[in-house]
């Protein structure tokens, strides 16, 4: 590697979705003068624009360094398996070695089964964000990059465009397209949950009933054995063509415990989710609340339709994925007893 070498990206992060959070945190502390190629949820859409080909070039040649956020379930997904290739590719076939790659495990102890026992990784568990961010730059470096020293003017430039990407994000929540996008993801959600219900209830030999998600009355819930997986859109009931923000638009799954017909029930796990729009992302996202925000952190908030609460939106995740987890908490709850004797 020498300096004159050419990449599109200085950095190419491989990661799985539950590691998106941790992936912008450490993108945010890594030198703004390096280029970064982060897709978080796009993956899908950057193959349907130019094919697995091409995506898988960008970390068998267009990246300077490749890091792996892994896992055990790193590789599992198309797109990762895809990365997975590429970046086994480029050690063997291309003769590279393992001095581009820089694996931080997000388990700890998990390593790629393929990666050498000789070679460091990162630990993200022993070094802060800002020093992990320090090793990607000085493995850059080692590569033949250059990492720019930033001055006063740059760092505060970079700040300045951050925050009016972010302040873009907030108002684009209000655009038509916004609100399309919302009521498409409502209808697609209830009809997943009937499709995994129906499922449920087609191959489950344990009791069960299903009220089937409507969309009238914006709720659904489906008891398997003991336990009762419920979802609503909170406040939407005659709502539904009143929306004139995402942020209008809240999801609560919640699972009791139940205890038979007209009796009472527990409540085991709830999550309530706002949805989440940009052209490249959809999804809903964890709402983190902010009651003492300054005038200055409101400009960065995402805020209800009334202005009386403001908050950030963080660990998106897509409908179909949302839920098809909550029916997996379901069915584990429902056969923990089962499972002792299979």
């Amino acid at each position: 590697m020498t300096t004159k070498t050419k990449y599109k990206w200085d950095i190419a992060i491989s990661l799985c979705k539950q590691d998106v959070d941790f992936a912008r945190k450490l993108i945010k502390a890594v030198n703004p003068s390096l280029t970064v190629f982060f897709y978080e949820d796009r993956q899908e859409d950057l193959i349907s624009k130019s094919g697995p080909v091409e995506f898988a070039k960008t970390f068998k040649a267009d990246s300077r360094i490749v890091v792996i956020l892994s896992r055990s379930e790193w590789s599992n997904s198309y797109y990762t398996d895809i990365e997975r290739n590429a970046i086994i590719d480029r050690t063997a076939v291309k003769n590279e070695g393992y001095n581009f790659l820089m694996v931080i495990p997000m388990v700890q102890g998990e390593i790629p089964p393929w990666y050498p026992s000789t070679q460091i990784y990162a630990n993200p568990f022993a070094f802060s964000i800002e020093e992990l961010a320090h090793f990607i730059e000085f493995k850059v470096t080692e590569e033949g990059g250059v990492v720019k020293p930033l001055s006063l003017e740059d760092r505060y430039q970079n700040l300045i465009d951050r925050v009016e990407l972010k302040k873009s994000i907030i108002n684009l929540q209000h655009q038509k397209e916004a609100v399309d996008s919302v009521k498409n993801e409502m209808n697609k959600l209830g009809d997943c949950f009937n499709r995994k219900a129906e499922y449920l209830s087609k191959n489950m030999v344990d009791e069960f009933s299903f009220n089937e998600f409507s969309g009238y009355f914006c709720k659904g819930n489906f008891r398997l054995g003991d336990f009762l997986l419920e979802c609503r859109f909170l406040n939407q009931e005659d709502f539904y063509y009143q929306i004139i923000t995402t942020q209008d638009v809240i999801v609560k799954f919640e699972l009791f415990k139940h205890f038979g017909k007209g009796k009472e029930r527990q409540s085991l796990e709830v999550e309530e989710r706002i949805f989440y729009y940009t052209p490249e992302v959809q999804g809903w996202a964890l709402p983190q609340l902010y009651e003492q925000a300054t005038k200055k952190e409101l400009q960065v908030l995402f805020r209800n339709r009334d202005n009386s609460l403001y908050y950030d939106l963080t660990s998106v995740i897509q409908t179909d994925s949302l839920v098809d987890y909550w029916f997996q908490r379901l069915l584990s709850k429902s056969t923990e007893i089962i499972e002792r004797y299979i």
